[in-house]
């Protein structure tokens, strides 16, 4: 990890199951980045090239499939309290206020949080080759 990076990518990789992880066909191959707290990037690209799934990735709604990801020194395992995504074709619930709409992806993920966490096995453990 570099000693002054908020975010930390190492070696990530990605298959969006594991039907296409036992065939070795990945979405995201060895992404090495590091991004300096109030540092400002740009991810740009046609559609489908993995911006969306980039910023998946960083914000914890998908788990790399190899290696890891770091955000403020710790190992990204979940969804993070402390991000939030816009995504081009939101869709907002026309009977909930402004702030409402705005909240509903906390009401959505704290629950599933919750719930993956009692279900899912340890996977804190990082293969060797990361």
């Amino acid at each position: 990890m570099s000693q002054d990076a908020f975010v930390d990518f190492q070696n990530v990789w990605l298959a969006y199951n594991d039907e296409l992880l036992a065939q070795n066909h990945f979405a995201v191959e060895d992404i090495n980045l590091q991004v300096k707290q109030g540092e400002f990037i740009a991810i740009v690209g046609p559609s489908g090239c993995g911006k969306s799934t980039f910023m998946k990735l960083t914000t914890g709604l998908k788990m790399p499939s190899k290696c890891r990801i770091l955000v403020d020194g710790q190992p990204v395992t979940g969804p993070l309290k402390i991000s939030g995504m816009a995504f081009q074709a939101s869709s907002l619930l026309p009977w909930r206020t402004t702030l409402d709409n705005v909240l509903l992806p906390l009401e959505i993920v704290e629950p599933t949080v919750r719930t993956s966490r009692k279900k899912r096995p340890n996977t804190s453990s990082v293969p060797a080759s990361c």
